[in-house]
């Protein structure tokens, strides 16, 4: 962390009191094991009776894909709503533990778990949630209802059983679900594969939230500090529009886009810092706002703010599940001073992705 940014000790004895009030990080796992549960209870007791409940939807998300030539990665949805095929096609992908070729996420997420347990870094696992499992409706008018079974079924299973392992999971899905509908500004961008400023920052706060709740916490945070935002637009193609046949892409204009940059104390723009106690790994969900359009807007700028402290960001675009691999190349001081990995990826790359998911070795 950088020098100089220390607590005095009624700060710091401030700051372990407020922790105190926070739940104890077993608290979140155990709420998560619960929701789960109860989910699959209402869903009729079995991850196959809660398939049957949204087969409806499964069906009209199999006969939108099979509309298009496999090659054409663009599919178009309601109101406006453009969808990536491979987001879609994890929703309907069964059991995503029955994957072979080394497709199956749980061994490889697991191992890297143990690594970091045994060198005493925590792992948060965070799955960011397709377009189409917060807006299902965007894809057939048979999507139930925001308050009924989420649509992905065996993507809450794979969180349940990594979690029986001792994987923590941070579950974005239902805080998304219980927002999306609340203001003016778009949740997920309508033309684009990836989330919107609102939908990030909200994730921060999740993360953020599930952070603060070490017992290290307070100690990490030598001194909070006070970041600012400013507000700025964005115009942004889409990037799904460009997997579209091209007599089609000009009917969908760029996207005016709301950000919010943060700012240093100093009004210079947020920088990621490698000596931070807090890594996130990330894939292009990391990457958009924070280097792509607006820049200095996008996932670890909103967790350093909500956090207090900078947080480091390994990069890795399209890289989701091997993204640990640029950990591993950082060398024998790849965790030097760490005290959790946050490991963000898009649901899609649960199903099918384009390589096996390989057991890492962290030097």
């Amino acid at each position: 962390m950088t020098p100089g940014r220390c607590l005095s000790i009624g700060v710091l004895l401030a700051a372990l009191a407020g922790c105190s009030a926070r739940p104890a990080p077993r608290d979140f796992m155990k709420e998560n094991v619960e929701r789960w549960r109860l989910e699959l209870a209402r869903a009729g007791g079995s991850w196959e009776a809660w398939e049957r409940q949204v087969a409806p939807f499964h069906a009209a998300v199999r006969e939108l894909l099979a509309s298009r030539p496999q090659e054409i990665a663009g599919l178009v949805g309601l109101d406006g709503f453009l969808f990536f095929r491979r987001s879609l096609e994890v929703l309907v992908a069964g059991d995503l533990r029955a994957q072979k070729d080394g497709r199956d996420p749980y061994p490889a997420i697991v191992d890297f778990h143990r690594q970091l347990r045994d060198r005493g870094v925590e792992l948060l696992f965070c799955p960011i949630p397709v377009k189409a499992a917060v807006f299902p409706e965007k894809v057939s008018a048979t999507a139930p209802s925001v308050s009924g079974p989420p649509v992905n079924p065996w993507t809450r299973k794979l969180m349940l059983e990594l979690a029986e392992s001792g994987v923590e999971c941070v579950d974005l899905l239902p805080h998304f679900l219980a927002e999306r509908d609340k203001g003016p500004e778009s949740f997920y961008m309508p033309l684009d594969t990836h989330w919107s400023n609102r939908a990030l920052r909200l994730a921060a706060r999740v993360i953020a939230e599930r952070v603060k709740a070490y017992p290290w916490f307070a100690q990490a945070c030598e001194r909070p500090v006070r970041y600012t935002t400013k507000g700025v637009t964005t115009r942004r193609r889409g990037d799904i529009v460009r997997m579209l046949p091209e007599p089609e892409r000009v009917k969908y204009p760029p996207m005016d886009l709301e950000a919010e940059q943060v700012l240093e104390p100093d009004g210079s723009f947020y920088k990621d810092d490698e000596s931070s106690p807090v890594v996130l790994l990330g894939d292009s969900y990391a990457g958009v706002f924070h280097l792509e359009d607006c820049q200095h807007a996008g996932l670890t700028a909103h967790l350093a703010r909500e956090l207090g402290f900078p947080v480091d960001l390994i990069l890795g675009q399209g890289m989701g599940p091997q993204v640990r691999v640029k950990l591993a190349r950082r060398g024998p001081g790849a965790l030097k001073g760490k005290r959790v990995v946050i490991w963000t990826l898009s649901e899609r790359d649960l199903f099918n992705y384009r390589s096996p998911w390989e057991l890492i070795p962290i030097p």
